[in-house]
């Protein structure tokens, strides 16, 4: 007979019950600093990690649509530029 075995506990071959250690939990961070750390760890840049643990995750969606308006912005002023120079060409 084998023995079964999921995370609450194992049974041994015996058919007794044996409780497994559960594994450990990573502690919360503690700081703004250590939070930010966790952050880099997923990946984000140093700016979007400073900006998460201090406005949260709207921080970095406010800095993108800003960024993307200021495009839009400059595009939308060069077609109405290329728009002009072609209503003087003909």
């Amino acid at each position: 007979m084998t023995g079964t075995s999921t995370a609450e506990h194992t049974t041994a071959p015996t058919g007794a019950a044996v409780h497994a250690p559960a594994p450990a939990a990573k502690s919360k961070p503690q700081t703004i600093r250590e939070f930010e750390r966790s952050m880099r760890g997923l990946g984000y840049s140093q700016r979007e990690a400073a900006a998460i643990a201090t406005q949260g995750f709207k921080a970095i969606g406010a800095a993108d649509q800003a960024e993307d308006e200021a495009e839009i912005s400059e595009l939308a002023a060069l077609i109405a530029k290329t728009i002009s120079i072609l209503k003087v060409s003909s």
